[in-house]
């Protein structure tokens, strides 16, 4: 009889530890939409490829934009999408369809900043400039591809918009001389054949306790960072699927482009001796209107220049040449209408 309340107490006992550490677990699991809890490293390319829709015609959009005396970030309805902190000039447009979500007007952002220590770096000049110039421009076309397989050819490039950093009435003076940041806005039209949620039915952020969301934001930057850590391939093959599913409806991407996606996302979890940064320098920004938020580290100097507005979710390691560099990936984090704020997680 003994042996037998001693067996019954030895499950119970099993069972208990099992339901404890499953629900410890789940609390350490990241966040995902009910939809993507199924998806696994297996079937990652097959979900999204049947998910993408493609069309008669699939318009993609893009931005070049040119500088002159300034550094800058453009977003495209309130997503970051590029920033330049050095003299360098873009060669290549870059691609804004995937901020995007449905036809109608967009909106660009400029945000200009002085050259700082920039001409200092790059021609080794003495002089700090802390005050945006006279001279200081911005050009920015908007263009679209018609074609799914963008073309070299610039007779395909179609100009949408074209717009010139304003200047003081009467003069070609830049409008914002003097200041130490200036930013602006202006928008374009554009036609596409999706219509998507994205972000867009997310909660105001802004409007959260700003203490509470920020430590949901750490605890979800930690948690990810154990999956880097730990290699699991389902766990970022699910965080991951919305977000990349958004850039794959935008671009019409076909089966070997989520491929290529999915191995290059996945390829990261490998990388030899990863250090992470421990997530202490960095400030919290909000975009898409205020349904975004992630860490980041400060735009506006002084900053360290390596580290100047990339992501607080960041690592160093070794590469196949031996040398040490560094992964920098933007997290991206909203709120679902309704949930609450332990249910924060990545853009769907």
């Amino acid at each position: 009889m003994k042996n037998k309340h001693l067996t019954l107490l030895i499950i119970i006992f099993f069972s208990v530890f099992c339901f404890a550490q499953q629900d410890k677990d789940d609390k350490t699991m990241l966040p995902v939409s009910d939809k993507f809890k199924d998806i696994t490293a297996e079937n990652y390319v097959d979900r999204m490829f049947k998910a993408v829709k493609h069309y008669d015609k699939e318009p993609q959009y893009f931005i070049r934009p040119t500088q002159g005396n300034c550094l800058f970030e453009i977003l495209v309805n309130d997503i970051l999408v590029h920033k330049e902190y050095t003299m360098e000039v873009l060669g290549s447009p870059k691609s804004i369809s995937h901020t995007i979500l449905q036809s109608g007007p967009q909106t660009v952002t400029v945000r200009m900043y002085p050259l700082g220590d920039a001409m200092k770096r790059t021609y080794g000049t003495e002089k700090t400039i802390t005050t945006l110039l006279p001279t200081t421009e911005m050009n920015i076309s908007v263009v679209k591809y018609e074609a799914f397989n963008i073309s070299q050819d610039l007779d395909d490039e179609i100009i949408v918009k074209e717009h010139h950093s304003p200047t003081k009435e009467g003069s070609d003076e830049f409008l914002g001389a003097g200041l130490p940041y200036y930013e602006y806005n202006f928008t374009f039209n554009a036609e596409v054949p999706y219509n998507l949620k994205g972000w867009r039915e997310g909660q105001d952020l802004i409007k959260l306790d700003k203490d509470s969301l920020e430590a949901q934001v750490l605890s979800y930057y930690k948690k990810l960072k154990k999956v880097y850590l730990s290699k699991d391939e389902d766990a970022l093959a699910r965080t991951s699927f919305g977000d990349i599913s958004n850039i794959a409806q935008t671009n019409y991407y076909g089966k070997q482009d989520i491929q290529e996606a999915w191995d290059e996302i996945r390829r990261k979890l490998y990388y030899e001796e990863k250090e992470f940064d421990p997530f202490k320098t960095y400030v919290m920004n909000f975009y898409g209107n205020g349904k975004i938020v992630a860490l980041r580290h400060p735009s506006k100097e002084p900053v360290d220049s390596r580290l100047r507005g990339e992501s607080a979710f960041w690592f160093k390691y070794r590469d196949k040449e031996g040398d040490i560099s560094a992964f920098f990936s933007s997290i991206n984090l909203y709120l679902p209408k309704g949930d609450s704020l332990e249910n924060l997680r990545r853009v769907e």
